[in-house]
């Protein structure tokens, strides 16, 4: 589901902010590369920078750096994605 799409469920979100820029920051700070543009994406709770995601790629991010996790544990129910499927390798 696109990021601006209509049928976005909130409580998907599950509380967790989205560790993307926001408002004109975003636009200033968005990277293009070729035709793709990307969006940097930062630890939600240090806000140290954790790279960039196409800037449709999803509808939320919610990012924390391995430090922050491995102090503070991971947020109740998230489930972490698995880094093949999120870098596109077969």
């Amino acid at each position: 589901m696109l990021r601006n799409g209509r049928n976005w469920n909130r409580e998907l979100e599950g509380g967790l902010p989205d560790s993307r820029l926001v408002g004109t920051a975003r636009s200033n700070k968005t990277i293009t590369l070729g035709r793709m543009e990307f969006e940097l994406v930062f630890c939600a709770n240090c806000g140290c920078g954790g790279g960039a995601v196409t800037a449709e790629w999803s509808a939320h991010v919610f990012y924390i750096c391995q430090p922050c996790a491995d102090k503070l544990g991971p947020p109740p129910g998230l489930v972490e994605a698995n880094e093949t499927e999120v870098r596109g390798i077969k």
